[in-house]
């Protein structure tokens, strides 16, 4: 059967092209396909990075024990640190002590005897820098900028003298004496500086007599054996 349209040509209807449909349809499904692809490898990287978490977490457990056990090392080097410097203090130069006690002999007065001749530690305190924790490099004040400081107690070497005087030809029961012998001796100053003596009156077989005790700080420039 044959067909003849009798519209006119402006009234008859326009034929399309499929062409713009197709190409939509494609983009749209390589913008779907880009979309998935980069999901999949989103989540694969995510799902990398918390492997590698879990990972560090783990080890990080397993190594909490060494922390543990590194801070308390660190914490008992600080502990020691005080006893380490009180011994470096004595032995890193040894004094010949039966040169200091002859010296000590030969510069007191004949009304001079002694009780007590004694080596011991004495605490003296003194100012230490405050280490961060983390760094384990001294401590800046935010406020002052400088660097803080701390006063710790640090057990030092000392020499102790105890004894008696007893009335001078002139009458006189003065330690001065013997402490101006002491400190004006070059030998024996360079080693031993006097701290503040102490006194105080008493009786020794019925006689008055004057009971003093004589502390000198040990410095580190003793003589040598």
């Amino acid at each position: 059967m044959i067909r003849i349209n009798l519209l006119p040509h402006h009234l008859r209807p326009i034929k399309r092209t499929p062409l713009p449909y197709i190409a939509c349809l494609v983009l749209f499904v390589v913008a779907l396909l880009g979309m998935a692809s980069s999901f999949i490898a989103t989540s694969a990287r995510i799902e990398g990075e918390q492997q590698q978490l879990s990972s560090l977490e783990t080890e990080l457990l397993q190594l909490n024990s060494i922390i543990k056990e590194s801070n308390k090392l660190e914490q008992t080097k600080l502990e020691l640190a005080d006893k380490i410097r009180t011994i470096d203090e004595i032995v890193k130069d040894r004094i010949i002590w039966s040169r200091q006690l002859w010296l000590l002999s030969k510069l007191t007065p004949p009304n001079f005897w002694y009780s007590e001749i004694l080596v011991t530690t004495k605490s003296y305190p003194v100012q230490e820098q405050v280490l961060d924790p983390q760094t384990k490099k001294p401590k800046i004040n935010p406020q002052t900028k400088k660097i803080e400081t701390k006063t710790v107690q640090v057990n030092r070497p000392i020499l102790r003298v105890s004894g008696y005087v007893i009335d001078s030809p002139d009458g006189r029961q003065d330690v001065s004496p013997l402490t101006d012998a002491l400190t004006t001796d070059a030998e024996f100053s360079s080693m031993f500086q006097l701290e503040q003596p102490s006194f105080s009156t008493a009786e020794f077989e019925g006689f008055p007599v004057k009971k003093f005790t004589l502390e000198f700080l040990i410095s580190a420039g003793g003589a040598k054996e």
